[in-house]
């Protein structure tokens, strides 16, 4: 059974990250669990849990990243929340005439680009020995071959971008001859602030962040066994890429 001693949480300020945080300091007590945030203001319950185990970071600064990796001995299990979807000035395009290169950037840089960077960093943190996950939050939206009505061209491109990312991280690792699977998953619509304005009237469950989480762990429990490079709805069934 995969039982991590050493826990990262990518991006655990508040959402799915805090609900994952929470998730993992109850499921695995005697793991040692770090969670990063960029902003204080809206991190409150996680400094109120971690205290010193949370740290202030730029998910995308290089330089934050690798000083904060060369802090850590080794993970075992590291889960990426960082993502975006909108903000006052992005929103997702419902068509072409809506595409503009800034928001293409953003959705790129936070979605796709983050995943790699961490990665870079954090494969020498993983153990030759013994079972670890590497897993990031994708979205079914991102499946090229789920697409069926089209839309929300920054943000599907940039998950379907972040899943061929997983792909590449996943087969490097392999030859590196790491004993780690490296997952993309999608957690289900959630109730966070991410989700918040399209969660409206949906015909499908909306989770609670620690529901999400706790599916979330039995996915990425079973991947620690079943395999690398793989792309996983929240229920554990394999989405085509």
């Amino acid at each position: 059974m995969f039982n991590p001693k050493n826990i990262l949480i990518i991006g655990g300020g508040r959402g799915l990250g805090l609900g994952l945080t929470k998730a993992v300091t109850t499921r695995y007590p005697e793991a040692v669990v770090s969670a990063t945030y960029r902003e204080e203001s809206r991190a409150g319950g996680l400094l109120e849990l971690m205290s010193g185990n949370a740290v202030k970071l730029d998910p995308i600064n290089e330089i934050e990243i690798s000083a904060f990796c060369e802090g850590h001995a080794q993970f075992d299990l590291v889960i990426n929340c960082v993502g975006f979807l909108h903000d006052q000035e992005t929103q997702p395009e419902k068509s072409l005439r809506d595409i503009n290169i800034a928001d293409l950037q953003k959705n790129f840089l936070i979605n796709s680009i983050v995943t790699p960077l961490w990665a870079k960093y954090l494969k020498r943190k993983f153990s030759k020995t013994d079972a670890s996950v590497f897993a990031t939050l994708s979205a079914m939206v991102g499946s090229i071959e789920e697409n069926q009505i089209g839309g929300w061209y920054g943000y599907r491109a940039s998950k379907a971008a972040l899943n061929m990312f997983i792909k590449n991280i996943a087969i490097e690792f392999e030859r590196s001859r790491l004993k780690t699977s490296v997952i993309s998953i999608h957690p289900g619509t959630t109730h966070t602030d991410l989700s918040e304005p399209f969660s409206q009237g949906v015909k499908h469950k909306v989770w609670q962040p620690v529901e999400a989480a706790e599916n979330i762990l039995n996915v990425l429990e079973s991947c620690s066994e079943e395999g690398s490079g793989l792309f996983k709805n929240w229920d554990g069934r394999k989405i085509e890429w």
